[in-house]
């Protein structure tokens, strides 16, 4: 969504009694719709089918939060079998913009234990079951269901750490097992995100539920600040995305 598209958009929702919704927006669109509507007085929400959804909807506007079921989203399931072939997420996604439709149609796409799963726009999802029959040398026969809790849990491990505060550079340290001299340097060299967006300041704060990722070394998520031990440091737990 481009400035001008943003703008517009804010504007309907600010006189809106229902909230207005977005298409899928990748996490730096999210950002910066959560940054406008906030000089706007203006809440956003954000889902995008599941909780740790990197591309979302966003409702603007209206008298309360949506529920989730509310958001124009479907959930789509192939199941697929990998004994005798592979598939990947750019398989998909080709094999999608080979229909003609926009990125911003679909969410996050997810492969897990047999099963491929699509977030659509709800007024999409009939044309994309009907469509999309196949990715690489994988059959696909995509259906929509209405349990989003099928969705699996990402893939990774939680371990705990402590620091001495919350800035960007002692967290960075903590959460990739590097030292803080060597986590500055890559945050001023800017080879990190902080919730998805570049940044090359040391000492940013970072919050319970923030994403961090360091490139060429994956991505860990901020699980929760556990209080202070025994030494006066700040305890906290991470979840390390596969």
């Amino acid at each position: 969504m481009d400035e001008k598209a943003l703008q517009g958009f804010l504007r309907s929702a600010a006189s809106a009694y229902a909230p207005k919704y977005t298409r899928f927006l990748d996490p730096a669109e999210a950002a910066e719709l959560k940054r406008a509507a906030k000089a706007l007085s203006l809440e956003a929400f954000f889902w995008g089918g599941y909780p740790d959804a990197e591309r979302c909807l966003a409702a603007v506007g209206g008298e309360s939060e949506p529920e989730k079921n509310q958001f124009p989203l479907t959930l789509l399931e192939s199941p697929y079998n990998s004994r005798f072939s592979s598939i990947t997420h750019r398989d998909v996604l080709g094999a999608y913009m080979a229909l003609g439709l926009t990125r911003d149609c679909i969410g996050d796409i997810i492969i897990r234990d047999e099963a491929i799963y699509l977030c659509a726009l709800e007024t999409m999802a009939d044309f994309i079951c009907e469509s999309l029959h196949s990715a690489g040398r994988v059959s696909l026969s995509f259906r929509k269901i209405r349990d989003l809790s099928r969705i699996p849990p990402p893939e990774g491990s939680y371990f705990r750490g402590t620091v001495s505060s919350l800035r960007l550079d002692a967290v960075l340290a903590e959460g990739f097992r590097i030292s803080r001299t060597e986590a500055a340097g890559l945050i001023r060299s800017g080879r990190v995100k902080l919730n998805y967006l570049p940044i090359v300041r040391t000492d940013a704060p970072v919050s319970e539920g923030a994403m961090l990722s360091l490139a060429g070394h994956g991505r860990v998520s901020l699980r929760s600040i556990d209080g202070l031990t025994k030494k006066q440091r700040i305890g906290i737990t991470f979840f390390r995305y596969q």
